[in-house]
């Protein structure tokens, strides 16, 4: 029994987690020629293709914690549907290889070459993308929670997927105890920035909106109403900082409204050099239709002066409702106004 127990490898990955569902046995593989561990957990760089199979034959590629600095990989399917937490992939050779559905949380994929290699549906919570080539790479569906893309290169092929993972129901986060929505968020910040630094500026709008969407939704979900409706007013709004349009739109319905409310909340009077002229509406049904057409062409007029805080002073506000309304309007198109500055400056950034 002594002799057998010296040929095991019996590696066993610390990686500072309490998990239930995560088993951290020691490894049962035989040990690799004159090294103290098999052929996976042995520390030494550049291991080969032949190598991993001529010691591997044929136990399982499930393999927590696998030392595989510099191996060279290309094009393998051993690890689709396995299981490789804290593994360590730093400077690999993993083009072309199949990661579909693997668990590789807490991996490190420092210096990888990863192009066209597969990550679809992977566990890539708390990995470390650092300076990685991920072009042509598919990462659709892919768990990101946590994990960082540092200096990651990307292309315009690269699939990382229209929607979190998170965004489905059926999915939760694996490392943390974090709400699905949250961990969607923290997704979209991290691909936000991984396309700005890669020159995708649609991309990266598009990714920063779904984050701000995200946290919006989060806070309905969670009862925090101041949260939510400033999310809401900046969704509608603004788009989150990022439709001009939008703040055009909602601008065109403020003048609008308050040009149909002038006349009925008391009327507007224009002053001439030796009369005036009261334009208001007391029963629309009655009025004919030659007198509301003036009434409102006024209205309007003098509704895009006030939203525009032009102040001519040739039409003024009747009664208390007209000057509060004028008032209302005058700080909604002061705000609108900074408003669209600001989302056009930041436009410019992307």
């Amino acid at each position: 029994m002594a002799d057998e127990h010296a040929t095991r490898c019996e590696y066993q990955l610390e990686i500072g987690l309490i998990d239930d569902d995560f088993s951290s046995e020691p490894c049962d593989r035989p040990t690799w020629e004159d090294h103290d561990y098999c052929v996976w957990h042995a520390k030494v760089d550049g291991k080969t293709k032949e190598t991993i199979e001529e010691a591997q034959e044929e136990s399982s590629v499930d393999v927590d914690g696998a030392y595989l600095q510099g191996a060279e990989l290309a094009g393998v399917d051993w690890f689709a549907e396995s299981s490789i937490v804290g593994a360590d992939l730093t400077g690999a050779d993993l083009r072309g290889a199949d990661f579909s559905e693997a668990d590789m949380m807490l991996t490190t994929l420092t210096n990888v070459s990863a192009i066209n290699t597969d990550f679809s549906e992977a566990n890539l919570e708390g990995a470390i993308f650092t300076n990685a080539d991920l072009r042509r790479a598919t990462l659709q569906n892919a768990l990101l929670n946590d994990a960082v893309l540092t200096d990651v290169h990307i292309g315009g092929s690269t699939d990382l997927g229209d929607v979190s993972a998170y965004e489905h129901d059926s999915v939760e986060p694996k490392l943390s105890n974090v709400h699905r929505l949250e961990a969607a968020a923290w997704a979209y910040r991290q691909l936000e920035q991984l396309y700005q630094d890669n020159a995708l500026p649609r991309l990266a709008q598009r990714s920063y909106n779904q984050e701000k969407d995200a946290r919006r939704r989060l806070a309905w979900q969670e009862g925090d109403y101041g949260e939510a409706i400033k999310w809401s007013a900046s969704k509608w709004v603004m788009k989150y900082g990022s439709s001009p349009y939008r703040i055009l739109l909602v601008s065109l319905i403020v003048i609008t409204a308050s040009a149909l409310l002038y006349p009925l909340t008391g009327g507007i009077r224009e002053v001439g050099d030796e009369s005036s002229i009261t334009y208001s509406i007391d029963n629309p049904q009655e009025a004919p239709t030659w007198w509301i057409a003036r009434v409102m062409f006024k209205s309007f007029y003098f509704s895009v002066v006030t939203f525009a805080t032009l102040g001519y002073g040739d039409i003024q506000p009747i009664g208390i409702l007209a000057r509060l309304l004028a008032g209302v309007e005058t700080i909604l198109g002061t705000l609108l106004a900074a408003l669209l500055v600001f989302v056009l400056a930041r436009i410019v950034t992307w």
